[in-house]
């Protein structure tokens, strides 16, 4: 994966996210490097035609005066209607929601402190809300290239919600998802 597409992606992503204003303003709007590590774990499980991909869904938007991040969270708070009607996004938040569900059984510690909560909470801070607001906001080509990622990862047996996390506890200092979760679990009792 090229490292400047992806620094683009992020560099995009976060004007757009500064520039937000919902009913719960985001911690990691005042912490770019802490945006840019969450967002690049995440990102780095794709492939580099998704994120060129979505490069482009990001720079039409911002061509158009319009903010996808801005979107996603007015759709998080109910504020304006959906955005995209593509069958692909109920089944792509089913296959990510199974392996949160995976990761939450596996890292408890883990979960509870790094993932939203696949509980039901009535608003946006749900995993399945958040996502599928967030694909919402995606180009049909985007999306389609998405659910092709993840039909590939099932296909080999991969969770990409435990790849992601995997990098990021790294990029945050811990050997491995083991590890963090025995540190994290070990401070939760103390």
């Amino acid at each position: 994966m090229s490292s400047r597409l992806l620094a683009r992606v992020l560099e995009a992503e976060w004007q757009m996210f500064v520039r937000v204003r919902s009913a719960r303003p985001a911690p990691c709007q005042s912490a770019p490097d802490n945006f840019k590590t969450i967002r690049a774990s995440l990102f780095e499980t794709w492939t580099e035609a998704m994120l060129a991909s979505y490069l482009g869904d990001l720079e039409a938007a911002e061509a158009q005066g319009r903010n996808l991040l801005s979107e996603k969270y007015a759709r998080m708070d109910n504020l304006i209607p959906p955005l995209s009607s593509s069958p692909l996004i109920d089944i792509i938040v089913t296959i990510e929601s199974n392996w949160q569900d995976d990761l939450r059984q596996r890292y408890p510690a883990l979960y509870q402190r790094c993932c939203r909560s696949m509980d039901e909470t009535g608003d946006g801070r749900n995993f399945g809300v958040y996502l599928g607001c967030e694909l919402e906001t995606y180009g049909e080509q985007t999306l389609q290239l998405y659910f092709d990622n993840l039909g590939a990862a099932l296909a080999a047996g991969r969770n990409l919600a435990i790849e992601a996390l995997q990098r990021l506890v790294r990029k945050n200092g811990y050997d491995s998802l083991e590890h963090a979760e025995s540190e994290l679990g070990c401070r939760s009792m103390a």
